[in-house]
């Protein structure tokens, strides 16, 4: 996908995460869902300073 911000072009990586739909219980007679991330992984920063204090 290309977007434009005050015309400068770039383009994003669109993370492939696998969805899954978990019934969680009945609302008024409707069943209500949500979507739980199967492979979400979160990249952790080494050496990371947040006002001078090193974050782990």
């Amino acid at each position: 996908m290309t977007l434009r911000y005050r015309g400068v072009e770039y383009s994003t990586k669109t993370p492939q995460v696998q969805l899954t739909e978990e019934v969680i219980g009945q609302y008024r007679g409707a069943t209500v869902t949500r979507h739980v991330a199967q492979n979400l992984h979160a990249d952790h920063v080494d050496g990371l300073v947040y006002r001078g204090a090193v974050v782990k």
